[in-house]
């Protein structure tokens, strides 16, 4: 149980400063930075102290940031007088610069009322202006399939007997480059494998390149062979050689 006593300490303050200082509006921050400064100087018999920022914070448990940027918020205001580290809290509260209070006694200023407000006539409904009506078109997921069929047209071409391997110009040359005469042949693996099996490829240009070496890794330099993954798919059975294409 707490028992302070006035014989253990205290701090002696002029009640005119300490009524003035009850009628200020400060934030809770202020007043535990002035409430420490307080303490710190009239609670020591002193007027004005060396005090640190890091005693603030050590006193209120206030981060200090907060407490630099209270402290400039008093000295702002003229409710602390600080010479560097010398701080001290401002006795002439006529010198404090405070927020005036709008009270129930106080005038607010006339609002002016423009004429042309008072003599404007009131529109009738033929005169009224029709805004335009804005409408948000709502894109459907066929819509958006059908934008993205287009696309493709654009970039690729069918190749194949059923026209579902899509390839680029430029792929189709690069790959007319390292097959030669064989890639029509790869073409038609894909193809018949798309449309028997379903397979689906992102890239049709990167399952050829694939597929073609794999054949390589699978021909191997002794001549055996492993389970062609696509042997389905080239209407060959497990276990068999498939023909390997060479360039």
């Amino acid at each position: 149980m707490a028992r302070p006593q006035l014989e253990d300490g205290h701090t002696q303050i002029a009640n005119e400063l300490l009524e003035h200082l009850a009628m200020i509006h400060l934030s809770p921050n202020q007043w535990q930075v002035l409430l420490c400064i307080i303490r710190k100087t009239y609670g020591f018999h002193k007027k004005v102290d060396y005090i640190a920022n890091f005693q603030i914070v050590r006193a209120t448990g206030l981060n200090r940031h907060v407490v630099s940027r209270t402290l400039k918020g008093l000295r702002e205001r003229n409710i602390i007088n600080r010479n560097t580290k010398s701080i001290g809290i401002q006795k002439d509260w006529e010198q404090w610069q405070l927020p005036k209070l709008i009270t129930l006694d106080t005038k607010l200023p006339e609002q002016a009322t423009d004429n042309c407000y008072l003599n404007r006539q009131p529109v009738l409904p033929e005169q009224a202006t029709v805004l335009p009506i804005h409408t948000t078109n709502v894109t459907s997921p066929r819509v958006t399939q059908k934008k993205k069929e287009t696309i493709q047209k654009k970039l690729y071409k069918r190749y194949g007997e059923f026209k579902n391997v899509l390839l680029t110009d430029d792929e189709y040359e690069k790959l007319k480059v390292r097959f030669n005469s064989r890639l029509p042949e790869r073409i038609e693996v894909l193809s018949e494998g798309i449309a028997s099996k379903g397979y689906k490829y992102k890239d049709h240009y990167a399952t050829i390149l694939s597929w073609a070496r794999r054949d390589e890794q699978q021909g191997g330099k002794n001549g055996t062979y492993r389970e062609d993954p696509f042997a389905a798919a080239k209407g060959l059975k497990p276990y068999t050689r498939p023909p390997v294409f060479r360039d």
